[in-house]
């Protein structure tokens, strides 16, 4: 009997079911990863509610399918991999891959070939954007989330190896800190491109849920000196407090 794969699957707005899919079998240059680490971001619970509208308001604007295995936060184990026969497959940064080496994915597969691509916008503009977790489930090799067990993972994909000292709990958070590159234009207002903030730097936050707190976080490891929280939850208030928030504010 064909192994199989154990997934869950949000087949239809408020409902989650584990399924088996069959394992696949490799395309060229494509991976197969144990998941060890997924997160939950707010778009899955949004896809969960059926607010599966992404990209609103734009020529990429597509409606999240169902059925679909979720997660696009994820760390795992490369357990298969199949190499180009003209070729190694490698990391964004050029370092070879292998099988055992625990890897990031970026969520987003770009075309590269697009005028969009080709021109190096932003991510969102590529006209083929695919983005794991958010893919039909129906529709074979199916495992295109981080809620199971492995997961595919296409030729061209952005990965990313992960150094032994770097933890699966740290590296899950790669994704939501990347969306924090916003800091880094912030800075460049009064410093160098490679430096920090310079002393008296201020960041103000305005909500410190998940995101907003890696932007806090963020703020800290850059230097900024003076960081507020702005939030209606003094549970969050208090979470920013820890992660080094030197002032915050309820609006209520």
């Amino acid at each position: 009997m064909a192994e199989r794969v154990r997934a869950a699957v949000s087949v239809e707005p408020g409902k989650l079911e584990i399924q088996e899919f069959p394992k696949p079998s490799l395309e060229e240059a494509a991976l197969l990863v144990k998941m060890t680490m997924s997160g939950i971001c707010g778009t899955d619970k949004h896809g969960y509610k059926g607010e599966s509208v992404q990209y609103a308001g734009t020529p990429r604007e597509i409606s999240g399918p169902y059925p679909a295995i979720p997660g696009h936060e994820n760390v795992g184990v490369i357990v298969e991999a199949r190499h180009p026969r003209d070729g190694k497959i490698v990391d964004f940064y050029g370092k070879e891959l292998k099988e055992g080496d625990r890897i990031i994915i970026s969520p987003d597969i770009l075309c590269g070939k697009c005028y969009w691509c080709r021109h190096k916008c932003g991510y969102t503009w590529c006209d083929n954007i695919r983005s794991y977790g958010h893919l039909d489930a129906s529709v074979a090799p199916h495992l295109f989330g981080g809620w199971s067990d492995l997961m595919y993972v296409f030729p061209g994909s952005h990965i990313y190896k992960i150094s032994e000292d770097v933890s699966d709990v740290i590296a899950v958070l790669a994704e939501p800190m990347a969306v924090t590159y916003s800091l880094d234009i912030a800075k460049g207002h009064s410093s160098l491109p490679n430096e920090g903030f310079t002393t008296g730097d201020t960041v103000v936050v305005f909500g410190v849920g998940p995101l907003g707190l890696c932007h806090l976080i963020k703020s800290r490891l850059i230097g900024a000196s003076t960081i507020v929280a702005i939030d209606k939850s003094e549970f969050r208030l208090n979470f920013a407090k820890d992660f080094g928030a030197t002032h915050t504010l309820n609006v209520d």
